[in-house]
């Protein structure tokens, strides 16, 4: 399992998402901080009524820019790289020259561009990744809301 450094980091940045992501915040019930073998795993997902992203497009909305702001801040605060994956459901997706392995991939370069202009130093991002709908958080539904996702890995070094 986790080492101690990684659920203590864990700790801290659910807290401090806790303290700045308000009751009513939208994005608030899709943010998941958890420490894994590899690092903390913060998993931002779409909500049964809410999209992240506008539908079919890379273009985040407000409410997911200001989240990724204070995500930003929360890890910017911790030693470590990252890595940015994303994440589609299983739907067949195709338009605006997107398939689903496109549309991941420019929703980790979204999140990857949200993060640094929150003010993390680039540098500490190792990889960026698109992985349609190859690794779906809910095999059992795979249109599940909670298959598409933005996952960034705070590599905690022992």
């Amino acid at each position: 399992g986790p080492d101690a450094r990684t659920l203590e980091a864990a700790a801290q940045i659910r807290q401090e998402l806790a303290e700045v992501l308000r009751p009513g915040d939208r994005m608030k019930d899709g943010i998941s901080v958890v420490a894994t073998e590899k690092g903390v795993q913060i998993s931002i997902t779409d909500q049964m009524e809410f999209g992240m992203f506008e539908i079919g497009s890379a273009m985040p909305r407000r409410e997911l820019v200001l989240a990724m702001e204070k995500i930003g801040h929360a890890v910017a605060a911790q030693p470590g790289n990252l890595t940015i994956s994303g994440h589609t459901d299983a739907r067949p997706f195709k338009g605006n020259g997107y398939d689903n392995w496109r549309l991941s991939t420019a929703r980790a370069h979204s999140a990857y561009y949200m993060l640094v202009r929150s003010g993390l130093d680039e540098r500490r991002i190792t990889e960026v990744a698109g992985y349609a709908d190859r690794k779906l958080k809910d095999p059992a539904d795979p249109f599940a809301a909670v298959n598409r996702r933005i996952e960034i890995l705070l590599e905690i070094k022992g």
